[in-house]
């Protein structure tokens, strides 16, 4: 292991808490299997530049941008079960959101035509392509961008829950595991926002590795984690809220570019 190789843990690390949390994970698993050269020195980003750096030997990113920006060029090794209702293995699902004091009647996706949408990026899974399945494939509503008045690109699900709050949004489609953070961090999102639908299931964001070069096989890091996960203190635990890490399979994410 060279001393500037480094593991990128942005995708869920939405505080300095949850930062430590991610990083005692991946520490500890280090610890307890020498034998895989385990970075141990973090970057809390999911900065292309970042992710794609040949000293990156590990990042946790969105499915779908694996199979459609980084085609080719990352093994995917193994996915979080969150300890979340309606999760059944490594999957998740978004809710749609909207402010829960709204007057603008919007109960359902079909309600919130003609309103604007946050999104955290256009090529995200849990934030832009669920929304479009559900707008256009499960709703049959047409096209995304004529149905709704206009998107707005947050760059994040934080920003999206946050232009909804502030008014500036009216609908945004969050991921549940951002979703179960975000209101551990700021309790009060209960009262403020309201869910009004669940996209459909897809593959958990997985963590992964540069193809020409692989960190590690995949079950040898999904039993390190696993093994990690039973050693944390049970406040970690709760605060990462992980049943198990399981094997994922790159064929597991390529049904995505459909969506």
């Amino acid at each position: 292991m060279k001393s500037n190789e480094y593991i990128s843990i942005g995708m869920y690390s939405l505080n300095h808490e949850l930062e430590s949390a991610w990083e005692s994970l991946f520490l500890l698993a280090t610890e307890m299997n020498p034998t895989l050269n385990l970075p141990r020195q973090f970057l809390n980003s999911v900065d292309d530049a970042i992710i794609t750096s040949t000293d990156n030997r590990l990042s946790h990113i969105c499915g779908y941008p694996l199979v459609e920006r980084f085609a080719g060029k990352f093994q995917p090794l193994c996915a979080p079960y969150f300890d979340i209702d309606g999760y059944k293995g490594a999957e998740y699902f978004s809710h749609f959101l909207v402010r829960q004091d709204q007057d603008s009647g919007i109960n359902s996706i079909p309600d919130s035509k003609g309103f604007i949408a946050a999104i955290n990026s256009l090529d995200s899974n849990s934030g832009m392509s669920v929304l479009r399945h559900e707008v256009e494939k499960v709703r049959g509503l047409g096209a995304i961008e004529n149905f709704f008045k206009s998107l707005h690109i947050s760059g994040s699900h934080a920003n999206s829950i946050r232009s909804i709050v502030d008014g500036d949004a009216d609908i945004a489609s969050v991921d549940a595991s951002t979703y179960y953070y975000l209101k551990k961090i700021k309790p009060e999102l209960e009262d403020q926002l309201k869910i009004v639908g669940r996209s459909i299931k897809t593959p958990s964001p997985p963590l992964v590795t540069h193809t020409s070069n692989p960190l590690c096989a995949p079950s040898e890091l999904a039993d390190a984690l696993n093994g990690s996960l039973l050693a944390l203190t049970d406040e970690l635990k709760e605060l990462l809220n992980i049943k198990k890490f399981l094997v994922v399979n790159y064929s597991d994410y390529e049904y995505m570019i459909d969506l």
